[in-house]
């Protein structure tokens, strides 16, 4: 069906999308600030208009009808981006909302922001750190949210999620616990040591994923002894071992700094690629802004691909390790 525009046709769709908010045309009318029988007749108009009815009207409350229902996830996800244009053309500065794992946004992307801000004047990027079970796409489209970066396993596939970074696996500890701990650091023994864990690096992870991923193939052998300290932060187990109380299994994105600076040590010299890599996910794709924070996003992942190359596999230059056998 062809419909001719009609200037009413908008203001009975930004009713009828109040009124399937709160199913209520009394709430509706008071959020309006409207009568009550104004906001029935532009429901009833809208309907006539279309051709099938909207809402159920049970006694003293309403549903959605299917034709009512898929109506209302348009009409929402539509008014929510013009409410999103408009807030953006009337602030002096652009700001791009994006949300992102914790431990990624302390440890790799705030500290790069700064130069994003410096060649993009005018251009804001908020970023509000969220747990993986946040960060999924109907969160994204229906929230108040630009883009996402999440942790996504490798053969997790969704049109909406770009790749932007690979993770590889290595375990991290301080010169002067392994210093304690010379049968392990010479990889003969994981007797006495406290194994620490990101307890879900991403939604739905399996227990131990990262340190199991490692051990698999490097040390099968210490498969049987896979237990320790759970943390619900990666940042947080890095942080511990920062702390001299037990070995981390790193991700690159979260100990660059550490490693470069002799914090911590890459004990074995040995990493693995991770089950999980970074993505990147909007509903915003050919919003300008946020094209030219993809675009940096990708040219600061690259850099930083092509420079952990370098230092992730440099000789450590702590206490005795050895390489253990794969």
């Amino acid at each position: 069906m062809i419909m001719q525009f009609d200037p009413s046709l908008f203001g009975n769709l930004r009713t009828f999308d109040i009124a399937a908010r709160a199913l209520s045309f009394t709430k509706a009318a008071e959020m309006l600030n409207i009568t009550q029988s104004a906001v029935s007749q532009q429901i009833r108009h809208l309907e006539t208009r279309l051709g099938y009815p909207l809402f159920v009207r049970h006694r003293g409350r309403l549903s959605l009808t299917q034709h009512g229902q898929s109506l209302f996830n348009t009409c929402s996800r539509a008014f929510q981006e013009i409410e999103r244009t408009l807030t953006r053309l009337g602030d002096k500065d652009s700001v791009l909302q994006v949300s992102c794992l914790p431990s990624f946004a302390l440890e790799w992307l705030m500290p790069r922001l700064p130069d994003f801000h410096r060649e993009n004047p005018g251009l804001v990027v908020r970023l509000q750190a969220e747990f993986p079970h946040a960060l999924s796409n109907q969160a994204i489209r229906e929230g108040n949210v630009d883009a996402a970066i999440r942790l996504d396993p490798r053969d997790r596939e969704e049109s909406d999620a770009k790749p932007i970074l690979d993770e590889y696996l290595f375990p991290v500890a301080t010169p002067e616990y392994l210093a304690r701990h010379p049968e392990f650091a010479s990889g003969r023994s994981l007797r006495g040591i406290t194994l620490l864990h990101d307890a879900m690096p991403w939604e739905g992870a399996p227990e131990f994923i990262e340190w199991s991923t490692w051990l698999k193939l490097k040390r099968p052998d210490w498969l049987s002894e896979l237990d320790g300290i759970r943390f619900n932060l990666g940042s947080l187990a890095i942080r511990a071992a920062q702390n001299h109380q037990g070995v981390a299994m790193a991700r690159t994105a979260l100990v660059g700094e550490e490693i470069r600076s002799g914090r911590l040590v890459n004990v074995f010299n040995c990493h693995v690629l991770s089950p999980a890599r970074y993505v990147l996910l909007s509903g915003h794709s050919d919003d300008p802004d946020f094209h030219r924070f993809t675009q940096w996003l990708r040219q600061e992942c690259q850099r930083f691909d092509r420079s952990r190359a370098l230092w992730l596999t440099a000789k450590s230059g702590a206490s005795p390790t050895g390489t253990p056998t794969p």
